[in-house]
C-alpha cells in the first residue's frame, strides 16, 4: 500500500465515527508498504497489509476473503483480465466498453475512486486525468493481480480454454497510464474506508446489482465525493437478484413503492433532483447503453448490456 493513502483512510468498522487508522510497518520499499498493519484509533480493530495489499474489510464481509468459488476463483480471474485487457494482446471479439466509460473521465487534480474495480482497467484510466486514484474490489485475487500489473506493467496469465486447459497470454500496457498515481484495496462498497468528501471523481460501474443494500450503497459515494467540481460515473444491467438483495431494497424492476418502474430512471431522478440520496445534486451530461463482454471460456460467453449516466456537480457559488 502507498504510503500517500495511509492519512486518507478510516475505519470501515467503526465509519461512521470516522476513526483513523495508525500505520505499523515491518518491510517497506520506497512509499510502497508491504508488510505492516492498520489499526483504528477507536475500536483498536487491525486491518493486515500484506504483499502490498491492504485489507479493508469489516468483520461481517471478512468471509468473502475464503469464497473461492465466487469471484476469488481461477475461472473468473480469467473471464474478468480478459475482458478489461483482451484489447492490448488481440483479444477475439474484444469489447470496448471500458473505453466508453473512460471516454467521459475530465483532467483534474483531484482524487479519483473506482468501486468494484476488478482487475483495475477503470482505475488505469482514471490516472490519465486524475491525480490519485484508488481502485477497490471485496475480491483478493483480483485485487492482487491489478497491483501486480501497477508494478511490472505488463500483463500475464493463463486464459481458460476448457476446464483445465489454458492458453498463455501476455502484453504490455498502455504507455500513457501512470501506475504510480494508482493505488488498490480489498474494501467493501457498504463500508468505503475513506475520508468524507474525498474525491473528484467516483464510478460504480455493475456493481449496484450486487450490493444487499443498493440506495446505501449510493448513499455512501455521495458521503465520498466532493460537494462541487465533481463527477460520478454509474452503469448496471440491473438484472436484480433476490440472493443478492431483497426485492423491497431494489431500485427499479418493481411494479409498486417508491422505486418501481425502471432502475436506470429511477437513478437519474436521485441524481438530479437533489435533497436525498444525492446532495448536492447532478446534473446529468450523457446517458446510455453499453455493450461488454465476459469470456468464461473458448465456447461460453456473457453479453450483457448495462446502462449508463454520467452527472456533475459544477463549482459551488454560494
Amino acid at each position: 500500500m502507498k504510503r500517500w493513502l495511509h492519512e486518507k483512510l478510516i475505519c470501515p468498522e467503526c465509519a461512521s465515527k470516522e476513526n483513523p487508522l495508525t500505520l505499523s510497518v515491518t518491510r517497506e520499499t520506497g512509499d510502497d508498504v508491504l508488510e505492516g498493519e492498520l489499526t483504528c484509533v477507536g475500536c483498536r480493530r487491525t486491518y493486515g497489509i500484506h504483499e502490498g495489499v491492504a485489507v479493508l474489510l469489516p468483520e461481517r464481509s471478512m468471509g468473502l476473503l475464503s469464497d473461492d468459488a465466487g469471484y476469488n476463483s481461477r475461472a473468473m480471474l480469467s473471464a474478468y483480465l480478459w475482458s478489461h485487457f483482451a484489447e492490448f494482446f488481440n483479444g477475439t471479439n474484444a469489447t470496448d466498453a471500458y473505453r466508453t466509460w473512460s471516454s467521459y473521465f475530465t483532467e483534474t487534480d483531484g482524487w479519483a475512486l473506482d468501486i468494484g474495480c476488478s482487475v483495475g482497467r477503470l482505475s488505469f484510466e482514471l490516472s490519465r486525468t486524475h491525480s490519485r486514484v484508488v481502485g477497490m474490489d471485496t475480491s483478493l485475487s483480483f485485487i492482487k493481480k491489478a497491483r501486480q500489473l501497477l508494478t511490472e506493467k505488463r500483463l500475464e496469465f493463463d486464459l481458460i480454454v476448457e476446464g483445465h486447459l489454458t492458453e498463455r497470454r501476455s502484453c504490455d500496457l498502455d504507455p500513457g497510464w501512470h501506475e504510480d498515481r494508482v493505488e488498490f484495496v480489498v474494501a467493501d462498497a457498504m463500508a468505503l474506508p475513506f475520508r468524507p468528501t474525498l474525491f473528484s471523481t467516483a464510478t460504480s460501474v455493475n456493481v449496484l446489482e450486487k450490493v444487499p443494500h443498493p440506495r446505501q450503497h449510493l448513499a455512501n459515494i455521495n458521503h465520498v465525493l466532493k460537494d462541487d467540481n465533481a463527477m460520478f460515473v454509474f452503469s448496471d444491467p440491473f438484472s436484480w437478484d433476490e440472493a443478492v438483495s431483497h426485492p423491497e431494497v431494489w431500485m427499479g424492476g418493481r411494479t409498486e413503492g417508491p422505486f418501481q418502474g425502471r432502475g436506470i430512471d429511477n437513478i437519474i431522478r436521485l441524481m438530479s433532483e437533489g435533497g436525498g440520496t444525492f446532495h448536492p445534486p447532478f446534473e446529468i451530461v450523457d446517458q446510455g447503453d453499453v455493450n461488454w463482454k465476459i469470456r468464461k471460456t473458448e465456447n461460453l460467453w456473457e453479453h450483457i448490456t448495462s446502462q449508463f449516466v454520467v452527472g456533475v456537480r459544477q463549482q459551488n457559488r454560494r
